[in-house]
């Protein structure tokens, strides 16, 4: 149960660490996406955010040209439509526990919450470095979990066809201390992708295994997304001849800040009997 545990929370601090609900860049013409600043007075402007900096962000609102709209008065900000009203996932950049090669904007936070047990909350410290805390909901003094995590975007796969990052993570499970250091490359945009995370574990008693994710999405509707993963621990595939992996089938809906995952995670064996899947649910929050 224990290697269970901290299996999870690895895969929880890697997918938070990258997950981001405001990611800018200038939209090209054949992406068409147009951000949208809604102002305290009740103004909605749109357009193209050039640059957020501390005090204010750069702004081409098309009619108006470029301006500069000072940060207090904003309400929020959110990179939302395109011209057919497809809405933008707010968790783009993770599916459910395989990361992507994407980071927060920097001053971007959020909080995760998986099985209504494991929490986790981000905030990015610069537009290529992003943190990570994960914890357990406190249900019993004998059980404390604490894990902390960090992910560095080496290439953006916004401007290459393929994204780069480093992520890593640390975890403290009663008395187990377990690290992970990895790789994640993917392509693709907000709608679609596909990722492969290399993640190499390691505990206090000098044990190591390696454990593989592959993960893609889909937007299906305005407001919906499938996405599947894959994954593959050699440590535990080597304890159960019949284990061949675990997969991880979902649907998300979501709004501009919000979202709510429901999956089925199933091991994969040569016997699956009646098994279907067990239900995993994630719900985030984004500012």
């Amino acid at each position: 149960m224990t290697r269970i545990l901290l299996l999870i929370s690895m895969l929880v601090l890697a997918a938070g660490a990258a997950a981001s609900p405001s990611e800018f860049s200038v939209t090209t013409p054949e992406v068409q996406h147009l951000d949208e600043v809604l102002l305290k007075d009740g103004t909605m402007l749109s357009g193209h955010v050039i640059e957020i900096r501390d005090d204010v962000i750069i702004f081409d609102s098309g009619s108006l040209g470029i301006i500069e709209i000072p940060q207090e008065s904003i309400v929020r900000i959110a990179r939302a439509t395109d011209r057919s009203g497809v809405l933008t996932d707010p968790d783009f950049n993770s599916l459910m526990f395989c990361p992507t090669p994407a980071t927060l904007a920097k001053g971007d936070a959020y909080f995760r919450d998986f099985e209504l047990f494991f929490l986790n909350f981000g905030y990015a410290f610069s537009d290529d470095f992003n943190v990570s805390f994960g914890t357990l909901f406190p249900i019993s003094a004998d059980v404390i979990m604490l894990s902390l995590g960090g992910k560095l975007k080496l290439i953006d796969r916004e401007e290459k066809p393929v994204g780069l990052a480093l992520v890593g993570s640390y975890t403290l499970l009663e008395d187990v201390h377990f690290g992970s250091l990895g790789v994640v490359a993917g392509i693709g945009d907000a709608h679609n992708s596909l990722n492969v995370t290399v993640n190499h574990t390691y505990d206090d008693d000098g044990d190591t295994e390696n454990v593989f994710l592959i993960g893609t999405d889909a937007q299906l509707t305005r407001r919906s997304k499938f996405f599947l993963e894959y994954m593959s621990s050699s440590t535990l595939l080597e304890e159960d001849d019949d284990l061949k992996g675990f997969i991880n089938l979902g649907f998300r809906i979501f709004g501009d800040s919000h979202s709510f995952s429901l999956s089925g995670f199933r091991p994969l064996t040569d016997d699956g009997g009646s098994f279907i899947a067990f239900p995993m649910l994630m719900y985030s929050n984004h500012w």
